[in-house]
């Protein structure tokens, strides 16, 4: 498939889909719908009419295996379910950052921002889950936050966010990390080795930017 225009949701690099050769692990799957469920109630993740055009937005991962390279995502524009079946989910098996390409296992084809996870993947090793939501509060807030960021010139979904990616990764070494995608409107992205520290850090960050923003000039 061909990269799109730069519109929400929209799926901008090449993929090859197939069926998947076993199940896939159920313990991971719990652990992304249970946090995916807390980031729908926040706001962080969902589809609403009056929001990016009525797209759906954020989505979640997690390696799927000790050291694999492949991790599990969740299907593109299912943002209005409350919880995802399986076959909601992708398994990106391999991916080519410089041709822009994927492949994958399943019925549903991953998310748009997939290779953006993947390129946190391959940055760090260490990192197994991550969470992408989009939030105004956390995006209004990034600098008074002092939150990475990735520069607003560069798009969601292309080759520069991932290399952008990997280089803010290797700047900032503290683990779970949240930055802020400039370039994608109100786009935040939590990332760590263990989802509950990962969750757990984004939704701390949206209470700082909802205490950011009541602050008033003095």
């Amino acid at each position: 498939m061909d990269m799109a225009a730069p519109t929400e949701g929209v799926i901008r690099f090449r993929y090859a889909l197939s069926p998947p050769d076993a199940p896939f692990p159920s313990r991971p799957l719990s652990a992304l719908n249970a946090w995916r469920r807390i980031l729908r109630g926040t706001g962080l993740l969902g589809q609403e009419r009056d929001r990016y055009g009525g797209y759906g937005f954020g989505n979640v991962s997690a390696r799927d295996g000790p050291g694999d390279a492949s991790f599990l995502i969740t299907g593109t524009q299912t943002g209005a379910l409350e919880s995802l079946p399986a076959q909601a989910f992708a398994r990106v098996v391999s991916v080519d950052l410089e041709r822009f390409a994927a492949t994958a296992e399943g019925t549903s084809a991953p998310s748009s921002e997939a290779l953006t996870h993947a390129a946190i993947y391959r940055a760090d090793p260490s990192v197994r889950w991550v969470f992408h939501g989009h939030s105004p509060d956390i995006f209004a807030a990034a600098k008074a936050l002092t939150l990475p960021t990735v520069a607003a010139d560069v798009e969601y979904g292309t080759p520069q966010m991932a290399a952008a990616v990997a280089t803010l990764l290797e700047r900032h070494a503290s683990r779970p990390l949240v930055f802020v995608s400039l370039g994608h409107e109100d786009g935040v992205f939590a990332c760590g080795d263990d989802a509950d520290a990962v969750g757990s850090l984004l939704i701390a960050t949206l209470a700082r930017a909802f205490a950011a923003g009541d602050v008033q000039p003095s």
